[in-house]
């Protein structure tokens, strides 16, 4: 059987510009670019956050920041409309601009 070590071969005849390109190459490619939301879109989802905190109801919302996607699961406790911030009740806080989904979670 053979065992390739991939890049790990070559590592000692690069440069250590060559390595440090190489490596924010492979970072920017998992890059996601933020997604565009259009008028209607964002009044559904203004919309759709202001039943869940009437309602007191958990929501995952999804985030983009820093070139990249998450999500986070939570009840909303407050809004912030002059530092245009969402709050959860576990005190995490998220800009208004990050926010590109809201979900509600299925209950099993």
């Amino acid at each position: 059987m053979i065992r390739d070590r991939g890049n790990i071969k070559w590592n000692a005849m690069m440069l250590p510009e060559h390595v440090k390109l190489l490596r924010e190459w492979h970072e920017k490619d998992g890059y996601v670019k933020k997604p565009e939301l259009d008028e209607w879109a964002l009044q559904e989802l203004s919309e759709q956050l202001q039943i869940a905190y009437h309602n007191k109801a958990e929501v995952e919302l999804s985030l983009w920041e820093d070139n990249h996607t998450f999500r986070a699961t939570g009840i909303i406790s407050s809004f912030n409309i002059t530092k245009g911030t969402l709050s959860f009740e576990d005190g995490r806080k998220f800009p208004f601009y990050s926010i590109f989904a809201v979900t509600y979670p299925s209950v099993d």
